[in-house]
């Protein structure tokens, strides 16, 4: 008697495992059969006569190697599973590297487009020189002359070119 509850309960937990490994997002998703978020008592029910029939497969009882079999099977469909997750993944990054690549050379091209003046496809030291300019004196909100920590705490509160409030 002993033996038949024990080998019932590692039926029952390696069912209950299963059905976990082979679900997405964990096992209820996998159970609630009418998908109205809970778990009826029917629905486990069903779920775990599917396992025992899935299980033994010779209609006779789950001996230990339709047990063990089943245990590896499932085992294998969640790795499976996993892989096929793991490759999405690194698909879905692979893509996005390469849309972050495509926005860079987009930006640098801009850039450069910004720094040629008269587009003729190459930067002259004086167009280089202006850009320069142009930077310092965004940078230089006070109209001093002078870059230091003031001018970039300011900055950062909204002054505009003259150190007034904006």
């Amino acid at each position: 008697m002993k033996k038949t509850i024990y080998v019932m309960t590692g039926v029952l937990a390696v069912s209950i495992a299963g059905v976990a490994m082979s679900q997405d997002r964990g096992m209820m998703r996998g159970m609630d059969t009418n998908e109205n978020g809970t778990v009826e008592k029917s629905e486990f029910d069903a779920m775990m006569d599917k396992r025992f029939a899935e299980t033994d497969a010779n209609g006779g009882g789950i001996t230990l190697e339709e047990y063990q079999a089943k245990a590896e099977a499932d085992a294998a469909k969640w790795q499976e599973a996993r892989e096929a997750r793991r490759k999405e993944k690194e698909e879905k990054r692979a893509e996005k590297t390469e849309e972050r690549s495509e926005r860079m050379a987009e930006r640098m091209k801009s850039r450069f487009e910004r720094l040629d003046e008269n587009g003729d496809g190459v930067v002259t030291a004086e167009e280089y020189k202006a850009a320069g300019d142009k930077m310092f004196e965004r940078m230089d909100r006070d109209g001093d002359g002078i870059l230091n920590d003031r001018h970039r705490r300011e900055g950062r509160r909204g002054h505009d070119r003259k150190g007034d409030r904006t």
